[in-house]
């Protein structure tokens, strides 16, 4: 984990009785990765553009902040959840991609990739159009009306722009930057989640049977000595919030965000059940767990709290301004 020490990832993932429309959208998971480096406090102006990578057709183009943060909340967020969890969440990715261009190194070809293994999702409308079939028109106005809303407000700490980060579902608790990435970040803390347990993907379950297993292990360690399961894999230590710190695979160690990631877990919050034949993973959580909760910034507001109120929740310490 050495090599995510000065980089932040972030992020591509709420109710009492879910509605029947929130289980037909996939969550997504954010894994979006933001250079935590010193933000200056230069601000764009209100109808400045930005450079966004589309990484489908490798290609770069220009588009006001509106239009951007409208296609990053469409997304990144489920358009059926509470319009207080969506001002929430445009205002998170406002945050990082103003922060990314004020940020920008002299020459660089673009601010922010639409890539959510690298920084976060973009849908231009025709994309959108395709993603919400019939219901476009209705989820398009409610979008364009709440990014205008929250037009123009960031996250800050300190007075510098923050890492926003935010994933779909949590284990209950969020967790601390550090465990995740290695570094701390004073507002990326573990808080308290409620309703997270409610989603239908709260937990999922992932079996390998013995070969795949042993295939992917051998992989990731870069040995070729295993034949059988037992012991082969034991989880060392885990974090308040369930994340997986330590664990031992054919006696080498990782973190379980390694593991999660090169056995395509939803989370790095899980246990282990090994069978002779099989591996199983029992996971809770849909994402790195680190910042903003979606579900449960979406049950947050079903139960009355604010855009402001969630954000200052998630992120703690911070300025909406």
């Amino acid at each position: 984990m050495k090599k995510f020490l000065t980089l932040i990832l972030l992020s591509a993932i709420v109710i009492i009785i879910l509605p029947v429309a929130l289980l037909k959208e996939n969550l997504s998971v954010a894994e979006s990765t933001f250079i935590p480096q010193t933000s200056t406090n230069q601000q764009t102006e209100k109808n400045d553009t930005l450079t966004v990578f589309r990484s489908v057709n490798q290609e770069n183009i220009e588009i006001d902040f509106f239009e951007y943060v409208c296609g990053s909340v469409a997304a990144e967020m489920p358009l059926s959840y509470h319009e207080e969890a969506l001002k929430a969440q445009a205002i998170a990715c406002y945050t990082n991609a103003l922060r990314l261009k004020n940020n920008s190194e002299s020459g660089a070809t673009y601010h922010i990739s639409d890539d959510s293994s690298i920084h976060q999702g973009y849908l231009n409308k025709e994309q959108r159009k395709e993603k919400w079939g019939d219901a476009f028109e209705k989820y398009e106005s409610k979008l364009e009306t709440i990014v205008k809303s929250v037009e123009n407000l960031a996250i800050y700490y300190n007075d510098e722009l923050c890492v926003a980060a935010f994933h779909a579902i949590c284990s209950g608790k969020t967790e601390n930057a550090e465990n995740i990435w290695g570094e701390k970040v004073p507002y990326l803390t573990s808080v308290k989640s409620n309703g997270d347990n409610l989603s239908p993907q709260y937990s999922s379950v992932v079996v390998f049977e013995k070969d795949d297993f042993i295939e992917i292990a051998t992989d990731l360690t870069e040995t070729k000595n295993i034949k059988s399961l037992k012991n082969i894999i034991k989880i060392k230590e885990t974090s308040k919030a369930g994340t997986v710190l330590k664990i031992t695979l054919n006696k080498k160690e990782f973190t379980g965000e390694e593991i999660r990631k090169a056995f395509s877990l939803k989370s790095p919050v899980f246990n282990i059940k090994l069978a002779e034949k099989t591996v199983t993973f029992n996971v809770t959580g849909y994402g790195h767990g680190v910042g903003m909760s979606q579900y449960g910034a979406d049950f947050m507001a079903r139960q009355g709290s604010t855009y402001e109120e969630i954000l200052k929740h998630y992120y703690k310490g911070v300025e909406i301004k």
